[in-house]
């Protein structure tokens, strides 16, 4: 009998990183379990969360965990899955941790993060309800990993699903690309980046960790029923937020890079790791399937809270054209996951 962790003869080890669509379709999406008529909406290539029906009630359901960091994990993580659950235009209002550490870790790590995610849980209004903390085997000289759950219930009604996307839907984008790795980056390479780029710089980048949370967006669209999607940008980046917007959609689309916003402190961070900042994870950043009549007002509404909002393209009814239209007038095909360009640095750096 194969042991867990153990290859079989024509298993090859995966790369770091999410699992590619194609073995989650072979070897994840089969075993799900009693198929229950409660389930709206369950798993599938890039979707957000699961959606069950409760008595007449819809309950909006997630798990996600921060890997990685080392620093401001809580935050990361309360943020990170209370994004998925307002991607299908829910409100948060509950969420579970489970918080594993590595050997030799003191009581004062495990406060950290719990301060960490309450206060970030508290300014969302989200209640930290439960969850389970062990010192695990295995994660010697590796950070803590949590991995956060969360439930929402819609805020318009009924949830707002991928799969209501149309052709001809313009792509709107808040905020810039590569937020969440900006801050971790900084976080994590502190003395060097400060060296080679300055203070200024990397303590800006920094305080972007608090820039991480879409939900206020994400509901302001909801509300107004200015969308008929939305997608948040996880690891992998922009361009891999893209790839999951257009699988969970089955409609391709056409971007351009010169309409992509990036910060002064991204551009100077992925500049000096010599890395692409579209790659780079991306929580804090929404993409949200607008129609062309609405665009306008969605803007609006988003600026006058002070989010930055951009149209960087829009949804084709051709799902194999996951276009990208680089500065130089070269077309880039996105037809296959993006590797996050955050584990090609921690592998060379630590």
């Amino acid at each position: 009998m194969m042991n867990y962790g153990e290859n079989s003869v024509k298993d090859q080890p995966l790369p770091i990183g999410k699992v590619d669509p194609r073995i989650l379709l072979e070897k994840v999406f089969k075993y799900l379990g009693y198929s229950r008529e409660e389930v709206i909406y369950g798993p599938s290539i890039g979707g957000d969360a699961a959606v069950v029906r409760l008595n007449n009630v819809f309950v909006v359901f997630k798990t996600d965990p921060i890997v990685g960091a080392s620093k401001n994990i809580g935050k990361l993580a309360i943020n990170v899955v209370s994004n998925d659950i307002a991607c299908l235009g829910a409100e948060p209002i509950a969420a579970t941790l489970t918080i594993l550490l590595p050997e030799g870790s003191s009581e004062s790590v495990i406060e950290e993060i719990m301060k960490d995610a309450h206060e970030t849980a508290k300014r969302l209004k989200i209640s930290i309800v439960g969850g389970h903390t062990e010192v695990a085997m295995g994660l010697k000289n590796r950070p803590p990993i949590v991995i956060a759950s969360a439930i929402g219930i819609p805020v318009a009604n009924d949830p707002i699903l991928p799969t209501g996307v149309k052709p001809g839907d313009k792509i709107v984008m808040t905020k810039t690309a590569a937020t969440e790795g900006t801050s971790i980056l900084a976080s994590e390479f502190e003395d060097e980046l400060k060296e080679a780029l300055g203070s200024e710089i990397v303590d800006r980048a920094k305080s972007f960790s608090e820039r991480t949370s879409i939900i206020r967006e994400a509901l302001i669209l909801a509300k107004n029923r200015l969308t008929h999607g939305m997608h948040d940008p996880t690891d992998g980046g922009l361009l891999e937020g893209l790839y999951e917007f257009s699988e969970a959609t089955s409609l391709g689309f056409v971007v351009w890079e010169s309409k992509i916003p990036i910060a002064k402190e991204t551009y100077e961070i992925a500049k000096y790791f010599k890395i692409d900042p579209l790659k780079l994870i991306s929580s804090g950043t929404l993409l949200a399937a607008v129609p062309e009549n609405k665009v306008k007002q969605a803007i609006k509404l988003l600026n006058r809270e002070g989010i930055e909002a951009t149209v960087i393209g829009e949804f084709v009814k051709d799902r194999k054209i996951k276009l990208l239209v680089r500065k130089n007038g070269a077309k880039e095909l996105i037809n296959e996951p993006v590797i996050d360009e955050l584990w090609k640095i921690f592998k060379l750096k630590l």
